[in-house]
Parts: structure tokens; sequence; C-alpha cells
């Protein structure tokens, strides 16, 4: 077994504790229609299971259908990470950077995923070998770019969105289910 697969895992992935999914997951058909008097946007956008309140200026916690933590698989290239969704929604897709600058489920695209490195609370980079505990929090930064932040997709969909450029750092939450997995074995989505 090389490094790289000693380094690489199967978790389960929260933001603050909060339970993420994707914009069609939580949002109504209609925010994905073009033309109108709404703008498209990617169902793909990976979201929380919260929504934004305009008025108070607050994210409320919503429940949502399948409200779960997401799987995901941590692939270890060297110090950093591809991470391929193992949950039903966009099972198989990574997590990487859009057009927008926002993360979303995309279909591997070689040297174009976007990778991350996952950092300590003191921002320094850390792999699996680093977590000895099967719960970990951490921060993740978009490799040669920012720390991952959450902002709010306004108009016209008032949901958290990620992106590296702005928004407010935020920590994500794993809880590791396998350790040591270069190429997950489950042909089947994780619930």
């Amino acid at each position: 077994m090389t490094k790289d697969q000693e380094r690489s895992f199967i978790a389960r992935i929260t933001c603050d504790e909060i339970n993420m999914t994707f914009f069609d997951q939580v949002l109504s058909a209609s925010h994905f229609e073009p033309g109108g008097s709404r703008s498209p946007i990617p169902p793909n956008v990976v979201t929380t299971f919260e929504a934004y309140d305009p008025v108070t200026q607050t994210m409320l916690r919503t429940g949502g259908r399948k409200s779960t933590a997401m799987v995901v698989h941590f692939k270890c290239y060297n110090d950093y990470y591809n991470l391929q969704i193992l949950s039903e929604a966009y099972y198989q897709k990574y997590f990487s950077k859009g057009g927008k600058g926002v993360l979303g489920a995309y279909p591997a695209s070689g040297g174009n995923t976007t990778s991350f490195h996952l950092l300590n609370g003191f921002h320094q980079i850390i792999t699996l070998d680093d977590l000895s505990s099967s719960q970990a929090t951490l921060y993740l930064k978009a490799r040669n770019a920012g720390i991952i932040k959450k902002a709010i997709w306004r108009d016209p969909a008032y949901s958290t969105c990620f992106t590296d450029e702005s928004g407010d750092v935020v920590t994500f939450n794993l809880q590791i289910l396998e350790r040591h997995v270069s190429t997950p074995a489950r042909s089947t989505p994780y619930t």
C-alpha cells in the first residue's frame, strides 16, 4: 500500500455541524428554470440545510429531504485531497469550483478537478496521519487558492454556498468511517 493509499479515507462531512446537500435538494424547481423573473442558478451547488432570512439577516436550520450527513471519499495525493461524493445526490461526482467560483458537484476532470488541503486549527496542512480520532474538525483550503468560506447566494436563492473568495471561514466536521481506502469498494451510494 502506498503512502497516498494509507492517507485516503471515507468520512461523513458536515459544516459547523450542519448537514450539507445541494441546491436542487432544498430549493424548488422554479429556481432552475431559465427565463422569467428568476435567473437560473446551478442545481449542483453545495449548500447546507439552512435558509437565509433577509429580514433578520440570520441563517435558520431546516430539515429538508434526506437530512443526513454527506459521505465523501478523501483521495490523497501527497498532501492534498480530491473529494468524491459517495452519497445519493451526485454519487461519484467531485467537489470542485464551478464557473462562478463556488463549490459544486462535478464529474472528474483530471487536473481541473479542485483539490483541497486539510488544515488544522493553526491553518497547517494535515493528512489522515495527523487524525488519530474518528472525529475531526478542520478547515478546507482549495489548493493554490484560499480557505473555504460560507457565503449567501442571494437573489433568488438566499441559501448558503461555499467559495474561497468571500464570506465567513467555516470549519468542517468529519466522522471517519473507513481509513486507508484508495478506491471505495461499495458500488451503491451511502445513505
